[in-house]
């Protein structure tokens, strides 16, 4: 059966109704297929992006569909991961990039850095974090 779910998770042409009902699956995968379908609607992705599972967090971080309150909620997630694919939404808004440019993961720094809407302001602050880890480690 877990097949099947996995199946409708994944297709864009599964009923946003459908997808509704499969966030709500036990296995974290369905849960994840389902952040990344492009027909999930917003209120779903919404409640996935407060999931206990990581991957599922971050896979409504990729989606191009989430909220701006979500990337804002997902950018102060605990786990690295997730705040990566944050930084990597173009859709992401410049109030998380500025607060991902100062992330204590340099891999966060790097995806906020070729995110296409970064700003000069979020530029500095890479910098700054940059030069102050730089500084501290010597």
């Amino acid at each position: 059966m877990t097949n099947l779910k996995l199946d409708f998770a994944q297709n864009p042409n599964t009923p946003t109704k459908t997808l509704e009902l499969l966030a709500a699956d036990e296995d974290s995968s369905v849960r994840s297929w389902v952040a990344e379908n492009p027909n999930t609607s917003i209120k779903t992705l919404e409640l996935l992006a407060t999931d206990k599972d990581f991957y599922v967090r971050s896979s409504v971080a990729q989606n191009p569909n989430t909220s701006t309150k979500s990337l804002e909620l997902l950018a102060t997630d605990k786990n690295s991961y997730v705040r990566c694919q944050v930084a990597k939404n173009p859709n992401t808004p410049t109030k998380s990039l500025e607060l991902l440019a100062t992330d204590e993961d340099y891999v966060v720094r790097y995806w906020v850095a070729r995110n296409p809407n970064r700003t000069q302001i979020v530029e500095r602050l890479i910098l700054m974090t940059e030069s102050k880890l730089s500084t501290a480690a010597a």
